[in-house]
């Protein structure tokens, strides 16, 4: 019946499927497959679709799993498993870094397309961090990458697009006076990345959200919730591909009290609320620098996963754990796994969302 249709009907009808669901119609004709592979059809479907929301786990085989099993990546440089030691999401597409060596891959796991960058820098990739973003040009879009060096007198950041030729160069805007805390930890939404930053270089400095927007390619700021000025911790996330969601350990309190809020839609910074969902203070969860957690908004729900770093008696060697726990309703905590690990990835975050999209990378 749908061959009977007109093409423009059958692919309106087709940018309202999810993408995980035309996946599995890339093989029932040539007619679709090649709709599937149309940038303007990628781009239709990418705004028009529902999206579906899954949850990615890094593991300690550096690899990314989910609930419908593990999902490998091999290098076709040395035809090996590419070891994911960072991973960063942005409609669909995930940048995954690798600590071992300069190689980074953008990968579309919906439809298996990857962009396999070699970073020719002589600078160690384990302080190096890589984000990607969505530059919108009149009615078509592009990606690009921007990479921050560390360094303690000012911060350094460089921005490339994805699909071409050109080095890597200083963004238009001037490079903010901050720095980046957890900068590992940064999150992407609409068009900006976003990090948790301070003003000072001192330790228990007062933080807030510095942004990135990759077609204006200008920093911003936003205020973090609540009453406090110096924070121990501050983890983000992404609440339905709408929302900021934060959490925070405030430095004047005990480690076990948490706090997380969430944003109002991010539409004019200027004009985002924040709303606090759950407190917390419970003994179990222990003094944490780093905690990986994804909010369900509508089920009223948090998942954490904290590391923790233990030194051994009368030992330089230290032990690594690992604490997973559901907060619901009532704050109520729910330990759900706790145990050693061997390789934390102790500047990664270990949980993400992950939408599927058709979004092409070249």
């Amino acid at each position: 019946m749908m061959t009977m249709l007109p093409d423009n009907l059958v692919e309106e009808i087709l940018s309202r499927v999810p993408a995980t669901c035309l996946k599995r119609l890339r093989s029932t004709c040539k007619l679709w497959n090649g709709i599937f592979n149309d940038r303007r059809f990628a781009k239709n479907h990418f705004d028009k679709a529902p999206k579906q929301y899954m949850v990615l786990k890094l593991t300690e085989e550096y690899r990314l799993c989910s609930f419908r099993g593990e999902l490998g990546l091999i290098d076709p440089v040395c035809s090996a498993q590419f070891r994911i030691s960072h991973v960063f999401h942005c409609d669909g597409l995930l940048l995954c870094t690798s600590e071992s060596y300069n190689r980074i891959v953008v990968w579309n796991p919906c439809t298996g397309q990857t962009k396999w960058i070699t970073d020719p820098s002589d600078r160690v990739m384990f302080w190096v961090t890589f984000t990607l973003g969505r530059c919108y040009q009149e009615n078509n879009y592009s990606y690009k990458l921007l990479r921050h060096v560390p360094c303690y007198e000012k911060l350094i950041f460089e921005i490339c697009e994805i699909n071409s030729d050109s080095c890597w160069r200083i963004p238009h805007d001037v490079t903010p006076d901050c720095l980046l805390q957890f900068a590992h930890y940064s999150v992407y939404l609409k068009g900006k990345t976003y990090w948790c930053a301070s003003d000072s270089k001192e330790f228990d400095a007062c933080m807030h959200l510095l942004s990135f927007d990759y077609t204006t390619e200008r920093f911003g700021r936003l205020c973090l919730p609540g009453p406090y000025c110096r924070l121990h911790t501050v983890s983000l996330s992404v609440v339905r591909e709408e929302k900021l969601s934060v959490l925070l350990r405030p430095h004047d309190r005990l480690g076990n009290e948490i706090e997380i809020w969430i944003s109002s839609p991010i539409d004019d910074p200027k004009a985002v609320s924040w709303s606090k969902i759950f407190a917390l203070d419970d003994p179990r969860l222990g003094y944490c620098t780093q905690t990986s957690f994804l909010v369900d908004d509508e089920k009223k729900i948090a998942t954490c996963l904290e590391r923790w770093i233990r030194s051994r008696d009368n030992a330089k060697a230290k032990l690594y754990y690992v604490l997973q726990y559901i907060v619901g309703e009532d704050n109520e905590v729910t330990l759900l796994d706790f145990g050693a690990s061997s390789n934390l990835h102790l500047h990664s975050q270990l949980l993400f969302n992950y939408v599927p999209s058709l979004v092409h990378i070249q």
